[in-house]
């Protein structure tokens, strides 16, 4: 169907049968459709071109403060004997639901709407300094945290060697080797070094809630703990898995360095039953204490990174370093539980006699170090992704802009 437009003339095609208004592409007019078809006229010579109205003709009167659809005296003048006045074009309150295929939607809305909610949240523009200053700052973030990966790997390789140390005792026919608790506590030692370095780069990242309190409560157990170290290795007193086979040589200190989340997990059953053949010989109490200081050091450094997280932009990441923080907090004492209530069966039932008894201590050890090493894993992972958010950051609003 085709309809011709009232004000200037110009024809546009609808679907049969419209009743909606129709907004004229030239010029913007709003007009209803005729109830019934127009009928055919019979050929002819063209009609007359309609003038367009010249700009001055389209300027609209001044509105007046009379209620809308009212007439005044002048107008009823005017009017002539029998003709009823033009139907005024509804306003967009009070028109009928509009065709979108005919009535497209203004762009500049959408853009408005878009400026309103970027206000909302509260975006800022940084000038060119400042955001250069920024983008330094989540680089040094994102080194930082990639040495903290990279130390949290070092720490699993070294329960990997213990690991390997214990298998050796479970067979007979293998003589068992200091090298392996060795090499454990040279990778342990590497691991620490950059773990420090990493936390320093952290603590010069992009400031955000919590991050100076935590970054720094981080560097302090650091520092804290590399000093618990220095004493323990120095004394070699303490419980060590190579001391037995290697009392006056570098396995004995060396064996200290990697991890002492093992003496956490051994102090209740070391406590109530220091006799069972699993549970380690020697001096244990400053181990616990270093292990306590291990714990706090690795928990304030993925609340450090959750605070990096957030600044980066991503809240889900952040929970998911706080997670992490939980894993290493929680894991090793409930490790110490469950090892003192398998200590208690075995106590009490006299199973901790013979060859069996001594392959399944073995392999408890050795479950213990794999334990302690699935406790980090959650926290290399958390390492990981804040690498990649400072690397990116604001990624994960890239969708809601």
């Amino acid at each position: 169907m085709i309809l011709t437009c009232p004000t200037c003339g110009s024809g546009l095609e609808v679907p049969d049968g419209t009743s909606a208004y129709v907004r004229c592409p030239a010029c913007r007019a709003v007009f209803a459709p005729p109830a019934e078809p127009p009928a055919e006229l019979p050929a002819g010579p063209p009609p007359a071109p309609v003038p367009t109205p010249t700009r001055a003709e389209r300027v609209k009167p001044p509105r007046s403060r009379r209620p809308t659809g009212s007439r005044t005296d002048e107008d009823e003048d005017n009017e002539a004997p029998g003709h009823s006045p033009p139907p005024q074009a509804p306003t967009r309150a009070a028109a009928k639901p509009e065709n979108r295929d005919f009535d497209p939607p203004d762009p500049e809305e959408g853009v408005e709407r878009k400026s309103k909610r970027g206000r909302k949240r509260g975006v800022s523009k940084l000038s060119a300094e400042e955001r250069d200053a920024l983008l330094r700052a989540f680089r040094r973030a994102a080194h930082g945290s990639r040495l903290l990966m990279i130390s949290f790997g070092l720490f699993m390789l070294s329960m990997v060697l213990i690991i390997g140390f214990y298998i050796q005792s479970a067979f007979p026919a293998i003589q068992q080797t200091p090298e392996f608790v060795s090499a454990a506590g040279a990778v342990g030692a590497i691991g620490w070094v950059l773990g420090a370095i990493g936390v320093g780069l952290c603590l010069s990242g992009p400031a955000s809630p919590g991050h100076w309190m935590y970054g720094t409560a981080a560097a302090g157990a650091t520092a804290l703990h590399l000093l618990l170290l220095v004493i323990l290795a120095a004394q070699g007193t303490d419980y060590s898995p190579a001391r037995s086979l290697d009392p006056d040589g570098p396995a004995r200190n060396l064996g200290l360095i990697p991890t002492r989340l093992d003496a956490v997990t051994f102090y209740l059953t070391k406590l109530f039953y220091p006799d069972l053949e699993f549970v380690p010989k020697g001096e244990m109490a400053f181990s616990i204490v270093v292990g306590l200081i291990e714990i706090i050091r690795t928990t304030l450094i993925l609340m450090l990174l959750s605070c990096l997280a957030q600044a980066a932009g991503d809240r889900e990441l952040s929970h998911q370093c706080t997670r992490a923080a939980g894993f290493t907090s929680f894991g090793p004492g409930f490790m110490a539980l469950g090892m003192f209530l398998f200590a208690v069966v075995m106590a009490e039932t006299r199973a901790g006699q013979g060859g069996f008894a001594k392959v399944l201590f073995v392999t408890l050890v050795m479950g213990t170090y794999a334990i302690l090493m699935g406790c980090l894993f959650p926290a290399l992972m958390a390492a990981r992704e804040v690498t990649d958010a400072c690397d990116e950051p604001y990624r994960s609003q890239i969708t809601d802009l």
